[in-house]
């Protein structure tokens, strides 16, 4: 009998491309921005936006669908029986 072994081929994902324009003025500025932490302005580019993206998340509020029964919520009850959800 002889094994063969089959390597598993790393799966690497796409980026996505997108492409910019900007105004000559803030095109300056993202030039000195990039200039001024040492990195291209394609990274300075994706470290705003992820760093923007990071604040978006963080601010946005879970909303969950009107169809939802709400099985799963935690009520807490309050000394004067009264009951609200609570915030995960």
């Amino acid at each position: 009998m002889s094994s063969t072994s089959q390597v598993k081929k790393a799966k690497t994902r796409k980026a996505k491309k997108i492409s910019i324009t900007l105004p000559e003025r803030e095109g300056e500025m993202l030039k000195m921005y990039a200039k001024e932490l040492g990195i291209s302005r394609p990274a300075a580019v994706r470290r705003i936006v992820r760093d923007a993206l990071k604040q978006y998340k963080a601010t946005s509020h879970k909303d969950e669908p009107q169809n939802q029964l709400g099985l799963f919520d935690t009520l807490q009850v309050d000394i004067f029986n009264n009951r609200t959800k609570t915030a995960d």
